[in-house]
Parts: structure tokens; sequence; C-alpha cells
């Protein structure tokens, strides 16, 4: 099991996970109480999508910082469209999802067809996400169906949806990973050269990694907007960071290549349960924003310190 998690660079994000656990049962009552557990999975099942799209696309080398606009413009675009004109609140789950391809493939155009590095062209597709998302709500407000919120809080066989939700992404990365689009997404973004002169088409598996990347965004603002029921050009704002920053607690290298979805969950979890810790501690609201902005920053740091002392050893 050492040995596993060991080959998967995922120790020091587990070690992180049990101390921000403990810390939260610590401060939270009945934290481990089914309520608690149940009502947290929901809380962080976005979180986990998003976090989990972000790094599909980074294991090909890439990056995406309009994840979080992205969302923004899915719930915003969700909070204006009447369910009864897409075939109920499935139809509009739908619509998003698909909102959120059609996203994702310009943003892979951008990138593979044009050469534009993502970094910027990522960059620049999140400010006019963003500007969409305020020209459809300029202020919060819309109305999301009720039944697309009732669904998302359903349980199926005993099991609470956000929770199925999650699995079935982690089903798909693993049979991602097994399929021939999976491997080829890791040698591609491990070494492109090397790939291409394989017989590998690195611009279309990059493209791919894109669609793959914003399925998952389009599955987590569906998610945060059967929570919230309503529109907001603001929802999204902390998931650009927080999905960087996950993927690189979860031990999966921006260099791309190497990395597993354990570390991009683990990574996504420890974020979670660090807002909770920070909300229990009874830190004033002003400055939750700021001490979360600390951890990050100390939990990539000493991620790197990790994997430098690995390299070396």
């Amino acid at each position: 099991m050492m040995r596993t998690l060991r080959h998967a660079g995922i120790i020091p994000s587990v070690l992180m996970l049990v101390v921000v656990l403990a810390l939260n049962a610590r401060l939270q009552p009945h934290f481990f109480g089914l309520p608690s557990v149940e009502d947290n999975i929901a809380t962080f099942t976005p979180t986990i999508l998003i976090c989990l799209a972000q790094a599909v696309i980074v294991l090909s080398r890439e990056l995406d910082l309009s994840v979080g606009a992205g969302v923004s413009l899915i719930n915003c675009f969700l909070a204006t469209v009447p369910s009864a004109a897409v075939g109920g609140p499935w139809g509009l789950m739908g619509l998003g999802v698909l909102l959120a391809l059609a996203l994702g493939a310009v943003n892979g155009v951008i990138v593979t067809v044009f050469g534009l590095p993502s970094l910027i062209a990522t960059f620049a597709t999140g400010a006019v996400w963003y500007g969409l998302a305020l020209a459809l709500m300029p202020q919060p407000g819309g109305q999301i169906d009720e039944a697309v919120g009732d669904i998302y809080s359903d349980a199926v066989f005993g099991l609470p949806v956000p929770l199925l939700i999650v699995v079935a992404a982690m089903l798909l990365w693993t049979i991602l990973g097994r399929h021939r689009l999976g491997r080829r997404i890791v040698a591609v973004g491990s070494n492109p050269v090397a790939a291409y002169q394989a017989g590998i088409g690195v611009a279309g598996v990059k493209f791919s990694a894109y669609l793959v990347g914003w399925l998952l965004v389009g599955l987590g603002a569906v998610s945060i907007s059967a929570q919230t029921l309503s529109g907001d050009a603001g929802v999204g704002t902390a998931y650009t960071l927080t999905s960087v920053a996950a993927v690189v607690i979860g031990g999966i290298s921006l260099a791309g290549g190497r990395g597993t979805p354990w570390g991009a969950l683990i990574g996504a979890l420890v974020l979670g349960v660090v807002t909770n810790v920070i909300y229990f501690a009874g830190i004033p609201s002003i400055w939750q924003e700021f001490f979360k902005g600390l951890v990050i920053v100390a939990a990539l740091g000493f991620m790197v310190l990790e994997q430098r002392r690995t390299a070396i050893a």
C-alpha cells in the first residue's frame, strides 16, 4: 500500500489530508456524523469535479485559467433559461454540460490549432466567459428550477447523488487511464516531441483532454447551480486558483505527464476541509480568504519541497 502511494507521489497529500481532517473533527461537532458527512460531500463535489478537470488538462502539459469564469457563465446561463423550454430539469442540466463542452472546445482549438500558449489563451478566454456571465447576470439573481436542486439532494439506493457523481467521475478517470486516449494524454504530457515521433497526434490528444476536462467542469457547474438555484457571475471566481492548487497538492506535475486522479481528489478534499477548518475556527469572514490563501501557499511550498527532495533522492 505504502509503495503504491509513494509511486503515485501522494504520500504528502495523504498526510496533509489526515491533518486537516483531524483539525476539522476537533473544531466541528459531529464531523463524522451522517448528516455532516452528507452535507460535506454535497459541498465538496463541485470542487472535486473542477479539480479533476484541471488535472486532466495539466496531464496533457497544458493549463486552463478559465475554468472558474466558465463555471460562472454556465451558472448564469442556467439561471436565465426556463427548464420547461428545454425539456425539464434534466434537459437544463444537459444544456449546461453541452455549454461546458463548447467552452472547452473553444479553448482546445485556440491552444492546439492556433498554437497560443494555454496560460495566455485561457486567461483571455476566462475574461470573455466572465464578461458574458456579467452580461447575462449583472447582479446575482435569476432562478434555476428547484427540481434541479431536488435531484442533486436526492439519494439512489441510499447513496447521495453528489457521492454518485464523484464516483462516476473517478470511474471515468479510471476508464480513461486504461484507454488508449488516457495513455496518449500521459505520453504527450511527458514528452510531446517523442509522442509526435511515435505517431501520436499531439494536437488531437490535447484537444480531447480539454473536452474531457470541460465535461467535468460542466458537471461541477451544474452541481453548484443545483445548490444555489440562482445565478451569480462571481460564483466560480475561486475555482481557478483552487483547481491549480489542488493539482499541485495532489502531486500532479504542472510540467505534465505525471500524476493520478487520486492525487487530484485528495488535493480537492484538502482544500475543501481547510475551508471548513477556517470557518469553524471562528475566523472573521473578512479574513477567511486571507487565511485560506496562506494555507494554500504553505501547502504548495511543502509539496514543492517534498517533490525536490524526492527528485534528489
